[in-house]
């Protein structure tokens, strides 16, 4: 029976910035962008060499050194997981560890973790570029915002909005009354605008403080769903009930 977890308290929202599980989670972001270039690159020339030399016999060795490998990156994914998320994945059961070299390469070609593994990986790198857009964009926004104050009134620190040319924005709003239309028009025109006072700037800062504050928690529950779906992919139900045993 699956157990729906709680919501966040407000607290726990707010206390994002002084958890030492924040940070960790912020490092296994960071590192799943150069992470998934890896893994792809290494998977699709693999596959790709192993396809096109399997009628000269050397593609099928090839494809089972491909597959290694992708063991390989799955049990360091596992312990990147278990260490910066808490995911507590217990090391799956390699039936290709025994047997004749026949024996080992079909366990290893026909094995269904063998292929969860390969997709999780290769799904690694859309998910790195997400995780790269997350963080570039919300901490470098952030922060920025936080050091307005430092630097509002120095040459070449123009802080604020500008524009090519004005916007003009008319929005309305019309009720029919009988045979009547009644109706009420208004236009907004919006122009460039720039921090000039420290008051504007303190207000820049805290806005870069709450824009940091959603961009941390939008971090831990990113690295929540990664976890939920490392385990899915990862992890391995017999051997955490023998680890458990």
């Amino acid at each position: 029976m699956s157990v729906i977890p709680s919501l966040p308290s407000l607290q726990s929202l707010a206390a994002a910035p002084v958890r030492a599980r924040t940070y960790r989670h912020l490092l296994y972001l960071g590192l799943m962008f150069p992470l998934g270039i890896v893994y792809f690159v290494v998977l699709v020339v693999g596959f790709s060499i192993s396809a096109s030399l399997v009628v000269l016999l050397v593609g099928l060795p090839l494809l089972a050194l491909t597959l290694l490998l992708v063991r390989g990156f799955a049990a360091v994914e596992r312990r990147l997981a278990n260490r910066l998320l808490d995911a507590d994945i217990a090391t799956p059961a390699y039936p290709f560890r025994s047997g004749s070299v026949s024996e080992r390469v079909r366990a290893l070609l026909v094995n269904r973790r063998t292929w969860l593994e390969c997709g999780y990986l290769l799904s690694k790198f859309p998910a790195g570029i997400g995780a790269f857009v997350l963080l570039v964009t919300g901490l470098t926004t952030s922060l920025a915002f936080i050091a307005t104050p430092a630097y509002y009134d120095t040459p070449g620190g123009r802080v604020g909005v500008f524009l090519a040319d004005p916007l003009t924005v008319s929005p309305s709003l019309s009720v029919p009354w009988g045979d009547v239309l009644v109706g009420i028009e208004f236009a907004v025109t919006v122009s460039d605008w720039a921090v000039d006072s420290l008051g504007d700037a303190l207000a820049f800062s805290v806005l870069g403080a709450v824009s940091l504050l959603v961009t941390l928690n939008l971090t831990n529950l990113a690295a929540w769903l990664f976890r939920r779906y490392t385990q899915a992919l990862l992890g391995d139900p017999a051997a955490a009930r023998i680890s458990e045993s």
